[in-house]
């Protein structure tokens, strides 16, 4: 589920950050991450001999969204730990807002959850002080990503809804394909597929239209997990398809990694398990990395299904019972439940032998290998 923030050269003339910072948000709008963190830091050096603490801290924030949504967990928590100091320095309460807001998020991430709300809890109050109507939208839809994620699936729909008002009434499309994003997940939770399926039509027609390479990739890797609930696997494998060469060309080893246990899915219920395992593999290496708690825990519930359809019991209890500690650690519910009765179905335990998923890995034939 994807929350919202706000998210080399030489110079022959007299250098204006601000407008580097503008460059920078251009570049990251079209996907070129590359471009944008370089332009990002250049501005960051020159902002830091000026006296426009505010701006600063906006850059810094936006460069460590950058890095949270290309899974660098650690280089976007120092970014904006370092914005929250110039926030502070110069009385932005917006940017204190923010900052806030953007460290509730890693803190989810990280399955720091009671941390996370007393974030979230003291961005809302700084952004109604500051009337900033957008950022309570955010804050209110990344709300209701943890509500979601928690199976409370009515609340979590009401602050979707709640968001999606504040952000219409502020003309942010980019921040209404997200809602629908996170929407399209539940709707798919809920088993309301086609529901899904149209919720994230639209909002592919928004990111589509305003060139949001973010976006159209999450999206389409949410609309192939529609597609693989709904037991339309040509369907998903298409999209998934197209949603891992989108994330490659950015460089988000996030929504690759989420791309890799959708493909590892559809390779399960196309019977190729030999395949799946070897995609989760992959996978659950990149999500430790990536420090995302949620997403390696579903990798490894579909690690563990996959090894129980190979007839590998052991396999099968030891990657759920990691899968079940993580979605505990979480407070995902319904998740947690779910592994309790996955686990009832096996045989009774004998030996536990070190699992083959953390055995050394193959040579991945696809050129996407685990991160050191």
């Amino acid at each position: 589920m994807k929350q919202l923030d706000d998210g080399s050269m030489t110079h022959a003339e007299p250098v204006d950050p601000r407008g580097l910072v503008g460059l920078a948000r251009e570049a990251e709008e079209r996907g070129d991450t590359a471009r944008a963190l370089r332009l990002y830091e250049e501005a960051i050096e020159f902002l830091k001999d000026e006296s426009d603490l505010e701006l600063l801290a906006d850059a810094l924030r936006w460069k460590g969204t950058l890095h949270r949504e290309q899974g660098e967990t650690e280089v976007a928590y120092n970014c904006y730990k370092e914005s929250l100091r110039y926030a502070v320095r110069c009385g932005s309460v917006r940017c204190k807002a923010h900052c806030y807001n953007c460290l509730a998020i890693v803190a989810q991430r990280r399955g720091n959850l009671n941390e996370c709300e007393r974030l979230y809890m003291h961005a809302a109050d700084l952004a109604s002080k500051a009337g900033d109507i957008r950022l309570l939208g955010i804050i209110e839809h990344n709300r209701g990503v943890l509500m979601n994620m928690r199976g409370k699936y009515l609340p979590a729909e009401t602050r979707y809804a709640s968001s999606m008002s504040a952000f219409e009434k502020v003309g942010d499309d980019q921040s209404v394909s997200s809602v629908l994003n996170n929407l399209g997940i539940l709707y798919t939770k809920l088993g309301h597929y086609q529901r899904a399926v149209e919720t994230l039509g639209r909002g592919l027609e928004i990111a589509r239209a305003r060139n949001d390479a973010m976006n159209e990739s999450i999206l389409t890797l949410t609309l192939a997990e529609a597609w693989v609930a709904a037991g339309r696997l040509d369907q998903a494998e298409d999209a998934c398809a197209l949603a891992l060469e989108l994330a490659r060309d950015r460089g988000d080893h996030l929504t690759m990694a989420g791309a890799l246990k959708c493909r590892a899915r559809i390779e399960r219920e196309r019977g190729a398990f030999g395949s799946s395992i070897t995609t989760l593999r992959i996978g659950i290496r990149e999500a430790e990395v990536l420090e995302d708690r949620l997403l390696q825990a579903e990798l490894l519930r579909e690690l563990g299904q996959t090894s129980q359809a190979l007839g590998n019991a052991a396999d099968a209890r030891l990657a759920w019972r990691e899968a079940a500690e993580s979605f505990e650690g979480l407070d995902a519910r319904h998740e947690a439940a779910e592994i309790s009765a996955l686990l009832a179905t096996l045989p009774a335990e004998r030996n536990a032998p070190v699992p083959t998923w953390r055995r050394p890995n193959p040579p991945s034939d696809e050129g996407f290998s685990p991160s050191p």
